[in-house]
C-alpha cells in the first residue's frame, strides 16, 4: 500500500505542476497580447500625433500672415521646401491616425487641402508656383486631319 500511495501522491504533484506550467504559459500569452497592443498605442497616440501635426502647421499660419502682410507677397525656395516638408508631415500623421483608428474627422482632423483652404494667400501663390515649375511631361500638339 505504501507504493501506490507513493505513486498517487507523485501523480498527484506531476499533475499540479503540469497545471502551474499551463497556466504560466497561457497568462504570459495574455501578457505578451496586452504589451503589444500597448505598443500599439503607444506608438500612435492620437494627441501626440495631432500634437506633431500643430507644430507642423503652425509655422505656415504664420508664414500666411506674413504673406498678407506683405505688399508683393512671394514664395521663395525654402518657404516652398517648408510647405513641402509641411505637406508631406501632415499626410504622414493623417494616415496613422486612420490606421490606428482615431481620426475624428472635422473639424479636429482634416485633409492637408483642407488646412490649405484656411490659409488662401499661401495657397495661391503655392499652387502658382508648383504650375508654375511644373513641366509637362506629354507634349500638347493636335494633329489635323
Amino acid at each position: 500500500m505504501d507504493f501506490l500511495s507513493f505513486v498517487a501522491v507523485a501523480l498527484i504533484i506531476l499533475a499540479v505542476c503540469v497545471a502551474m506550467i499551463i497556466s504560466y504559459s497561457q497568462q504570459a500569452r495574455r501578457l505578451q497580447a496586452i504589451q503589444a497592443q500597448l505598443a500599439k498605442i503607444e506608438d500612435s497616440k492620437p494627441e501626440l500625433l495631432r500634437q506633431e501635426r500643430a507644430q507642423w502647421l503652425d509655422p505656415l499660419v504664420l508664414m500666411e500672415v506674413q504673406l498678407n502682410q506683405s505688399s508683393e507677397p512671394v514664395l521663395d525656395e525654402a518657404m516652398l521646401q517648408q510647405i513641402e516638408a509641411a505637406r508631406a508631415a501632415v499626410k504622414s500623421l493623417n494616415e496613422r491616425l486612420v490606421i490606428a483608428k482615431e481620426w475624428m474627422g472635422a473639424p479636429f482632423d482634416l485633409e492637408w487641402a483642407e488646412y490649405l483652404d484656411r490659409m488662401p494667400t499661401l495657397k495661391k501663390l503655392y499652387v502658382a508656383t508648383v504650375f508654375e515649375n511644373e513641366t509637362p511631361t506629354q507634349s500638347t500638339h493636335v494633329v489635323k486631319e
